[in-house]
């Protein structure tokens, strides 16, 4: 009896330490998050110049989503040479809309509270890090990872705007953040 429960504590120790030289990744492959920040490059925009603005996840508050797994040894496993981060499977819930809306009106085409995005130009990255530019409206948001938008108009009427950021997940939970006040000069 007691060779099989030495013989059993050896085993289990030993796939303990076969994980430990040859260590997987972490259990939390993805991650997620409840909150956006919106941001403005410069409130006020000369004449020449487009507004430049943009979201960013709020990095402070994500959680981290574990997968289960069953560990049968009694020694922990060493992470310390795993070449993945937390997170490393990316966003558990890509998006699948962006919309941009003003709090004023932009011009007779896009009046207070509208969606802008046929007017709003996106730079990102897509998935495999290529350089992706174009109309928001004509992007598919799931595959870009970066964001930097710029407005192709001008408003023709009132000159201070907050503009609002609307992102939709896979999950249908819904983010908003609101950039400061705007004004076009």
């Amino acid at each position: 009896m007691k060779k099989r429960l030495l013989t059993l504590f050896l085993t289990f120790n030993i796939l303990g330490l076969l994980n430990a030289c040859f260590p997987e990744c972490p259990h939390e492959k993805y991650y997620d998050y409840h909150t956006i920040i919106a941001s403005v490059g410069y409130p006020k925009v000369v004449a020449s110049e487009k507004l430049v603005f943009g979201y960013q996840i709020d990095w402070d508050n994500r959680e981290y989503m574990a997968e289960e797994k069953v560990n049968f040894n009694f020694s922990n496993a060493i992470y310390a040479t795993t070449k993945c981060q937390k997170g490393y499977g990316g966003e558990k819930y890509p998006l699948i809309r962006i919309s941009i809306k003003s709090d004023a009106a932009f011009n007779a085409n896009f009046p207070a509270g509208s969606e802008l995005n046929s007017i709003v130009i996106a730079h990102g990255y897509d998935v495999n890090d290529k350089l992706v530019e174009g109309f928001l409206a004509d992007l598919n948001p799931a595959t870009l990872n970066t964001y930097a938008m710029k407005i192709a108009l001008k408003p023709e009427s009132f000159k201070k705007h907050r503009f609002t950021i609307e992102i939709e997940k896979s999950n249908h939970e819904i983010l908003k953040a609101t950039t400061e006040e705007v004004t076009f000069e």
